[in-house]
C-alpha cells in the first residue's frame, strides 16, 4: 500500500505522549490538592471546641507545648505536641457597647441596650444606622474579636466583622448592628 508522504506510518507515540500529559496533568492537580490540606489546618474542630476568631492585640498570649518520649521499648514513642492559645476574655464591665438600628424599628435599639446593660455591659446611648444591613453585624475593635463573639448571644445569626468605619459607633468597643431578618 502506498502512503502519502504525510501519512504517519503509527500512531502509537502520539497515545504515548498523550498518556504521559495526562499522567502528568493528574500528577500536578493531586500535588496542589495535597498541599492545600496540609496548610488549610484541621478543618473538623474537636467536638465541644469552640473556636474564635483572634486579631492581634497587645494581650500576653500564654502558649504551652509538651512533649513526651517513652524510651524503654525499643522503638520509641513521641506524642503529637500540642501547642494551645489562651486569650483570656474581658468580663462584660470592661466591654463597652453600642447598638445602632439599621431597620427603623422604633425603639429595637433601646431595648437590646437595656439587655445588654442587664447583662452587666458598658452600653452607650443606641442610635441608627443607615443604610439597613442585612444581616445583622456585630462589628468589634481591634483586640475585641472575643468579646464580639461573646456578645453575639445577643444577636442570634449575626455575622461578626471588623469594624469597617472607625467613626461608627466611637468610643465603643464592639458595636451590635440591627439588620434585615432582626426580630425581638
Amino acid at each position: 500500500m502506498n502512503r502519502g508522504r504525510h501519512a504517519a506510518e503509527s500512531t502509537g507515540p502520539f497515545y504515548r505522549d498523550l498518556t504521559m500529559m495526562v499522567v502528568g496533568i493528574v500528577l500536578v492537580g493531586a500535588a496542589v490538592f495535597l498541599l492545600l490540606y496540609l496548610f488549610a489546618g484541621d478543618p473538623d474542630p474537636v467536638a465541644g471546641e469552640t473556636t474564635i476568631p483572634v486579631t492581634t492585640s497587645s494581650r500576653v498570649v500564654a502558649s504551652t507545648a509538651s512533649s513526651t518520649t517513652n524510651t524503654t521499648a525499643p522503638d520509641t514513642t513521641t506524642a503529637p505536641a500540642s501547642n494551645t492559645t489562651t486569650v483570656p476574655v474581658r468580663s462584660p464591665q470592661e466591654v463597652r457597647v453600642i447598638v445602632l438600628n439599621s431597620i427603623g424599628l422604633d425603639g429595637a435599639g433601646g431595648r437590646m441596650t437595656q439587655q445588654l446593660a442587664d447583662a452587666g455591659y458598658q452600653t452607650q446611648q443606641a442610635d441608627d444606622l443607615e443604610p439597613p444591613q442585612d444581616p445583622s453585624r456585630v462589628w468589634y475593635r481591634e483586640g475585641f474579636a472575643a468579646e464580639a463573639n461573646v456578645v453575639l448571644q445577643f444577636l442570634p445569626g449575626a455575622l461578626v466583622e471588623p469594624i469597617p468605619d472607625p467613626e461608627v459607633g466611637a468610643g465603643a468597643d464592639v458595636v451590635l448592628v440591627l439588620g434585615a431578618g432582626y426580630t425581638e
